[in-house]
């Protein structure tokens, strides 16, 4: 089963502050761990990628090697591999 989607793991969620933030598909304002929309698409974090293993909570290792953040945005990274749905 797969983790519930947030707006805040969307491609899509333009952050505000840490609560809140701007969806730019819906043109609305949203709670960042509020239940995401149908319009969702989700962003490319570092949890996101086959590449990354979570070691605690907060933290992981990407390629087993690299201390790294799971909501760290990866969209520059030329290794990111978009995990399975």
């Amino acid at each position: 089963m797969s983790e519930p989607k947030s707006h805040v793991d969307c491609e899509n969620y333009l952050t505000i502050d840490v609560f809140k933030g701007f969806c730019s598909q819906g043109k609305t304002m949203v709670m960042a761990d509020d239940d995401a929309c149908v319009k969702f698409h989700p962003a490319m974090k570092c949890k996101q990628c086959k590449k990354f293993t979570p070691t605690e909570e907060t933290l992981g290792l990407c390629m087993n090697k690299t201390v790294a953040y799971p909501e760290m945005y990866a969209k520059t990274c030329d290794w990111f591999e978009q995990k399975d749905p």
